[in-house]
């Protein structure tokens, strides 16, 4: 059976307040709020792992180490609320970090999850990811999308129960093509 080259891929990602504000859906923080979400973005920072798989054409799969979902998990039971916005603010890092490796994903579109072939499941296995049939990672916050860029909702594995696109309130928000 085939199994896809994997790499690990490093990129620079400064803190996006305004994507995090969004994620968090804050519309103002003190400034102690903003020291302290710095601080655990550099404390967490490096424990987000990218993983490059395929040669020209294929996959990118980016997540946090389990020891960061272990300490969020500890600031939600602490405080759901402080919870909330780490949670975002670790989001935050792997949006950012696909935009690093993919400009073309901007501020209203997400990164399409790909289909769990046996391939792509058999290759993540290598490298101790599970890619389960529900189109998720076995770690909570992670992502798995085409490299490069390959386009957006039409493509996605999720397409038909995402809620970015079946809610009524944000239908259509996250679609490629505004005029559809």
């Amino acid at each position: 059976m085939k199994i896809l080259e994997a790499r690990e891929v490093q990129v620079y990602c400064p803190f996006d307040m305004e994507t995090f504000m969004g994620l968090a859906q804050l519309k103002g923080l003190e400034g102690k709020e903003i020291v302290e979400m710095i601080e655990f973005w550099n404390k967490w920072y490096p424990g987000m792992k990218i993983l490059a798989l395929g040669r020209k054409r294929g996959y990118v799969a980016i997540y946090m180490e389990k020891e960061v979902e272990n300490e969020i998990d500890s600031i939600w039971n602490e405080s759901p609320s402080k919870g909330f916005k780490v949670q975002a603010l670790v989001q935050t890092m792997i949006v950012s970090a696909l935009r690093e490796l993919m400009p073309e994903i901007r501020h209203d579109q997400c990164a399409p999850v790909p289909k769990p072939g046996t391939v792509l499941k058999k290759s993540l296995s290598k490298k101790g990811l599970e890619f389960y049939d529900q189109g998720t990672l076995n770690y909570k916050y992670s992502t798995l999308t085409y490299y490069p860029f390959r386009g957006g909702c039409d493509l996605c594995y999720l397409e038909s129960s995402c809620p970015k696109i079946n809610f009524p309130k944000m239908e259509g928000l996250f679609k490629t093509n505004p005029g559809q």
